[in-house]
């Protein structure tokens, strides 16, 4: 069964009309995976006959629920009176007919609730069965109706069915559980590590742990290892000047430096090192870039992570770009790509431009998100409309949607509408386990789970394309001549940090939400 077969399918039931045609090997397929349930018609008009009466069955229950509360009440009254000391002074006779009597009262009023629990729970199972019915559609000689999973399914095929419509439906499907299945994957090691984490960083709130946490399970080694990788980064972190945030940054960005995952067990010996290094890149950008030190940390772990096959830093870049925009944050994320042509200033300036005739006044968001969609294999042209849509789906969660919305547009092989569903599915994953969060916390979290969507040049676009296996956000393939190898890149984290912006001070990090709700 094709894609498109099984959503015209599914749609006509949503509509309650049923006019193509389908195979029973289909109907039967959707119906063993629990995706449309099936009646005979026979079983169907008996469930119709059986909820005929609900009505009339309601409100005889109801009616003897009133009878059974004034039978309490009266057994109530009795009660109170054999506990009187007037009936200590009645007769025996009296006393043993009265407590008879209340007795025979009290097993009355049992059996009619005994009675009423009965109706009510067999009311209750018709409601569900006229629920079922009246979503049922016929259908050549049966009855069919979606289950909550063909709800879903449904709209999964909406969504991407200009994708996957001569796909197999089976695959379309195996394909949607997989990424279900990673996204929940990467909520539940979150969670696993905020939960070691709350305990060791004790001046760190729940959203700073939960923002560092996503990042860490995406990494695809042992979590407990990693874990204890990340508190001895940030352990060796702790005199350098720079804010928690950025120091948590740089520790996350060191932890994701470490042996190759395919190894049984995590090396930390080169921390010392790398430390050493960050803390020659730190006083550099220091001194001759004027970065502030309150970012410099954060700052100097992300040209760190961009070091040059040579086993050079790209210094040089960031003091250029660091030229062009008083964003420190945007010019290290600009400075860390491979640029042989030299295309990212003329890039990251259309960028800025087109934000500049969208009515945007120069701010730390707009350069972030310039410099996000800089690097991307994208251009002002090809973001225009997809970048306004997720833009305005994200001001319903986020005061200022446009640093998120930046990182959305530039995933290139997902249209708008897939990338919000695909953030609604992160969505989904995280709310269970990031209770306590705000709304605008949980969309910014579900931005860093699923940055990260393989976008590399292939030969023929994946249509299925996955979140992938890598141990950051973002995937970049460089030069051949260059590097041998994917540099993964770690740039999504400076936009949920809290930091100190070259623009205006301290910028309140950018997951602003509505209503209140910041940080992340």
């Amino acid at each position: 069964m094709k894609c498109n077969d099984a959503r015209t399918f599914m749609s006509q039931i949503a509509g309650k009309s049923v006019t193509i045609q389908v195979q029973q090997l289909d109907v039967n397929f959707l119906s063993t995976n629990g995706y449309v349930s099936v009646m005979q018609k026979g079983d169907y008009d008996q469930a119709v006959a059986e909820v005929a009466n609900l009505a009339q069955m309601n409100d005889a229950l109801q009616n003897e629920m009133v009878q059974e509360g004034i039978a309490r009440a009266a057994l109530a009254k009795d009660e109170r009176k054999t506990h009187s000391i007037l009936f200590h002074l009645e007769g025996r006779d009296e006393k043993e007919a009265e407590v008879a009597r209340v007795e025979s009262e009290r097993g009355a009023v049992a059996r009619e609730d005994a009675d009423i629990v009965e109706k009510d729970s067999r009311i209750k199972e018709l409601i569900q069965k006229k629920s079922a019915i009246d979503r049922m559609v016929p259908c050549d000689g049966l009855y069919v109706s979606l289950t909550g999973l063909g709800v879903l399914t449904l709209n999964d095929l909406n969504v991407r069915n200009y994708r996957v419509s001569d796909s197999d439906f089976s695959d379309f499907m195996e394909e949607r559980m997989e990424t279900i299945g990673e996204l929940h994957s990467i909520a539940e090691r979150g969670s696993f590590q905020v939960s070691n984490l709350r305990t060791r960083i004790l001046e760190a709130d729940f959203s700073q742990l939960w923002n560092v946490s996503i990042g860490l399970a995406k990494l695809r080694a042992d979590q407990s290892q990693i874990n204890q990788r990340f508190l001895l980064a940030l352990g060796i972190l702790h005199h350098f000047d720079s804010t928690l945030d950025n120091k948590m940054m740089a520790a996350e960005i060191i932890t994701s430096l470490s042996a190759n995952s395919s190894q049984s067990s995590i090396d930390n010996s080169d921390l010392q090192n790398l430390t050493k290094t960050l803390q020659s890149l730190d006083h550099d950008l220091r001194h001759h870039a004027k970065v502030p030190k309150q970012i410099s940390t954060g700052v100097a772990a992300l040209v760190m992570f961009g070091r040059r096959y040579d086993g050079t830093y790209p210094t040089d870049r960031f003091l250029e770009f660091s030229r062009m925009t008083r964003s420190y944050e945007s010019a290290a994320i600009l400075s860390v790509m491979n640029d042989p042509s030299n295309q990212l200033p003329s890039k990251f300036q259309a960028f800025r431009s087109m934000f500049g005739l969208w009515g945007y006044q120069t701010s730390e968001d707009t350069e972030l998100a310039s410099a996000y969609l800089a690097i991307s294999d994208l251009g002002p042209d090809d973001v225009r409309w997809k970048m306004s849509i997720i833009v305005t789906a994200l001001k319903n969660y986020l005061e200022y949607p446009l640093v998120a919305a930046a990182i959305l547009t530039s995933i290139p092989t997902l249209e708008a509408n897939e990338t919000l569903d695909l953030m609604e599915k992160a969505y989904s994953s995280l709310w269970s386990f990031a209770t306590g969060l705000e709304r605008s916390e949980l969309v910014s979290l579900s931005v860093r789970m699923i940055h990260g969507i393989k976008n590399e040049i292939v030969e023929k676009l994946d249509p299925t394309a996955k979140i992938t296996r890598t141990p950051v956000q973002f995937t970049h393939a460089p030069s051949g001549l260059f590097f041998g190898y994917y540099a993964p890149l770690i740039i999504v984290h400076s936009s949920y940090y809290s930091t100190f912006s070259g623009i205006g001070g301290f910028h309140p990090a950018h997951v602003h939400g509505v209503g209140g709700g910041f940080g992340g």
